[in-house]
């Protein structure tokens, strides 16, 4: 009865335990493991009958489901990522957020029919100070959208050093548990509570990064994550964040400052494979590639866009001689800086495109190959820091600078076969006919794919031609595999959007953000319902259940008073043995 006795306050208290730590998340639901013990043969008492001795506790243990454990690991760090990949594309979604008629888009849109109007009222200074505004306007936003990206980059890297910080904290106390666990249970006991502290822990690590947990003969914990021992009983690994680098990736400069994550113990890279932290990586890499869509957008402004500017005549007829003896337009860029030119280059080992700055009037520089002519190649956000309006345009009666009229006429000539042959020539300022139609081949180079129109046979044809010639860095004329051209026959033409418009580029990168944060929003609804599955599961048999543990209360305190009750019937027996029998004759 004694045995019975502390058994049933043993379960007792476990079960008040059990109860009081009903909300402590990461609590495993304990149970008292009681058997009975060996029966003994009294032959003195009861002849050669064997007598139970009793009931004895042999171990208080965890309800815990390791099959969850390891599903909830596994899917955990899958649910994290996309958790963080769809809150840095509601940020991307706020930089190019359009609703209200006041992002990028809209200013694509406006600046393209200011040069659709200006088409028709080339000579009225208040349509023309409108071409210049909204231009303004649309490098403006592109720069400012930069800035934005490159903050949220900026963002990205701070919660990864913290982050970093938290995790060290994790791995040291995991350490630290197993230490405790390994001493506490070498005496034969079980150490429940600090297993359930450590699985806390372990489970929050798995929102950072895949994890894979194996225990030890001893009950100690190794902790691995990519091939890398973060943990191995009472050593671990240490994770830092690296000194900054510019932020350059094949001479792109990004404009920040780049972070690596490192085991400090080899000095090695860490590449998380899922969890928060390869989210975030992920997040800085995309937002880079908005970086370069809008490099991009700019660049085209500053090459194609401004050669087809310069091929037109501005009001007052500025105009200089060709290399032929020939008067052609001597307009200036509408972005950058005056005088210089914008060419577009292409890596195709790397699949990135330059451009390349350089004064038409300098002389060669033979010491460096990819500053021919005294130039310079731009890329990333230094192409975009260029998009600045040219300052001439902002001088009083700037606007006389915008060049809506076209420096080409169509002549038609009788060739020795008698057939009327139709070619494009350049035409003197002074016989122009004083319409727009140099606005209307700017206003085309926002909505006409580029192969429309080199093959429109219009006045703009022969000079997207010409310059708009596929070069490698150094500035020699290549096919699309990098091949150098020699036959000038087999130029490949290309601008820097490919073969797009501006707009169609725009659209394409936009449809790309709203595809991939849509497919992000959905991938994590459905791991938010398998995370709710796997821990039902592992709740399911973990997890306390109040009406158990009551009714758990109510049988233990129900055996703990019947097995008093019969100690003191046992008790009563042996009293009245010793005190009320063999008096007789006294």
């Amino acid at each position: 009865m004694v045995r019975g006795i502390m058994a049933n306050q043993m379960s007792l208290d476990t079960t008040g335990h059990n109860i009081t730590n009903a909300g402590t998340e990461g609590y495993s639901r304990q149970t008292v493991t009681l058997a009975t013990t060996y029966a003994e043969q009294r032959p003195g008492h009861y002849g050669n009958v064997m007598v139970g001795t009793g009931v004895d506790a042999l171990a208080v243990e965890r309800a815990r489901d390791i099959y969850a454990d390891i599903q909830y690991r596994n899917e955990n760090p899958t649910q994290t990522y996309y958790q963080t990949r769809a809150k840095n594309y509601d940020k991307l979604e706020t930089v190019f957020d359009d609703s209200q008629n006041l992002g990028i888009e809209e200013a694509i849109n406006q600046f393209y029919r200011s040069w659709v109007d200006l088409s028709t009222t080339a000579s009225t200074a208040s349509f023309r100070k409108q071409v210049i505004e909204h231009g303004r306007n649309l490098s403006d936003l592109l720069q400012t959208a930069t800035a934005d990206l490159q903050e949220q980059i900026r963002s990205e890297y701070e919660d990864i050093k913290s982050e970093l910080g938290e995790i060290d904290d994790m791995l040291a106390e995991i350490v630290t548990f197993n230490k405790q666990i390994v001493t506490q249970e070498a005496t034969g006991a079980t150490a429940n509570d600090l297993r359930d502290r450590r699985d806390y822990v372990v489970d929050k690590l798995s929102d950072y990064m895949n994890i894979h947990v194996t225990e030890n003969e001893f009950g100690a914990y190794q902790i691995n994550s990519g091939g890398v021992t973060l943990v191995n009983g009472a050593t671990r690994a240490h994770l830092d964040i690296s000194d900054g680098v510019s932020s350059s990736v094949y001479g792109v400069d990004y404009g920040i400052t780049d972070y690596t994550i490192k085991i400090r113990e080899s000095n090695t890279v860490f590449i998380p494979q899922n969890g928060i932290l390869k989210a975030r990586l992920d997040a800085i890499a995309e937002d880079k590639t908005f970086i370069d869509s809008m490099a991009d957008i700019a660049g085209f402004l500053l090459t194609t866009f401004n050669e087809q500017h310069k091929q037109g005549w501005d009001m007052d007829g500025h105009s200089k001689t060709d290399s032929d003896g020939n008067t052609v337009p001597d307009t200036i860029n509408f972005y950058g800086v005056d005088g210089m030119s914008y060419q577009y280059r292409y890596d195709p080992e790397f699949n990135y495109r330059y451009v390349y700055k350089y004064d038409p009037d300098a002389a060669d520089d033979s010491t460096n190959a990819n500053n021919k002519e005294g130039g310079e190649l731009l890329s990333g956000v230094r192409i975009i820091a260029a998009l600045e309006l040219n300052t001439r345009l902002s001088e009083n009666r700037g606007d006389r600078y915008i060049a809506a009229a076209t420096s080409k006429q169509y002549v038609e000539t009788t060739n020795a076969s008698g057939n009327i042959v139709g070619t494009w020539e350049d035409m003197p300022w002074n016989n122009r006919t004083g319409d727009g139609t140099n606005a209307v081949y700017m206003s085309e180079l926002f909505n006409i794919p580029f192969e429309t129109l080199i093959s429109a046979n219009k006045g703009n044809s022969d000079m997207l031609k010409d310059f708009c010639i596929l070069r490698d860095k150094d500035g020699n004329a290549i096919d699309v595999e990098g091949n150098i051209i020699s036959d000038g026959s087999s130029y490949v033409n290309e601008t820097l959007l490919a073969k797009m418009s501006i707009n169609s580029y725009y659209q394409e990168s936009m449809s790309y953000l709203g595809v991939n944060a849509y497919s992000t929003d959905v991938n994590y609804e459905a791991m938010q319902h398998v995370m709710t599955q796997v821990t039902n599961w592992r709740d399911s048999t973990a997890g306390v259940d109040w009406n158990e543990e009551l009714t758990n209360m109510i049988k233990f305190q129900k055996g703990f008073s019947s097995c008093s009750r019969c100690l003191n019937a046992m008790d009563e027996c042996l009293d009245r043995l010793v005190n009320s029998t063999g008096v007789v004759g006294r």
